[in-house]
């Protein structure tokens, strides 16, 4: 997928988050959305959203308030909802038409809410928007069918293709020290973990179904 947008919108959600991970913010160019346990760690490093959502059950009311007068505008959302915070806060960035979404503290000690965050990587490829998660150790996006990406050595040493789809078809690695071509890669095998770089790039392409590209570190 490729976007002709350019705004970026970054979403800060209340998972696992460390001041390295609020370092992938650029704020004078993205546009930023706090989600309630995300919000506290945004205003200890200087950081004030662009907008304001959640229940509030994580941050209290008090910061409710605190951001109110502030003049933060504020979705505040019921506690008995059909959607998570993190997934209304991808509604309201897809209204901004932005060319990439990136959520930090979307992996957290909740797996339910950490699995809910990787799907939501598959409903922005749906319209048509580059999607990533991101913290200290890992860097997660996702390929659909005629995709193709390039990976550079980096911090994340190690990675990983995991089908979202049953299959992955015509799925070819270059660059890496286990190469393929045109490999099926299936949801319930682990063929795919845990591949390395032997060149300074890489490049990763897949004909039909979705893939998971997790970079990794140790």
């Amino acid at each position: 997928m490729q976007s002709g947008r350019s705004e970026r919108v970054v979403i800060v959600t209340g998972g696992g988050l460390d001041q390295e991970d609020l370092k992938e913010i650029r704020p004078r160019d993205d546009f930023l959305i706090g989600v309630d346990g995300g919000i506290a760690a945004l205003l200890e490093t200087g950081l004030l959203p662009h907008l304001a959502v959640g229940d509030f059950d994580s941050a209290g009311m008090e910061m409710h308030e605190r951001l109110a007068t502030m003049g933060v505008p504020i979705e505040k959302l019921p506690a008995e909802k059909d959607v998570t915070d993190t997934h209304f806060a991808v509604t309201e960035a897809l209204k901004r038409r932005p060319g990439t979404v990136l959520l930090l503290g979307a992996i957290g000690t909740r797996f339910d809410h950490t699995l809910a965050n990787l799907f939501l990587l598959e409903m922005l490829e749906r319209e048509g928007v580059r999607g990533e998660i991101r913290n200290r150790h890992n860097r997660i996006r996702l390929l659909q069918g005629g995709d193709a990406c390039r990976v550079r050595k980096s911090r994340y040493r190690y990675l990983s293709l995991l089908p979202l789809t049953e299959t992955a078809s015509g799925v070819t690695l270059t660059g890496f020290r286990y190469p393929l071509t045109e490999a099926v890669l299936r949801r319930s095998d682990s063929l795919g973990v845990s591949n390395e770089l032997v060149e300074e790039e890489g490049a990763i392409a897949i004909r039909s179904g979705m893939l998971f590209v997790v970079e990794s570190r140790d």
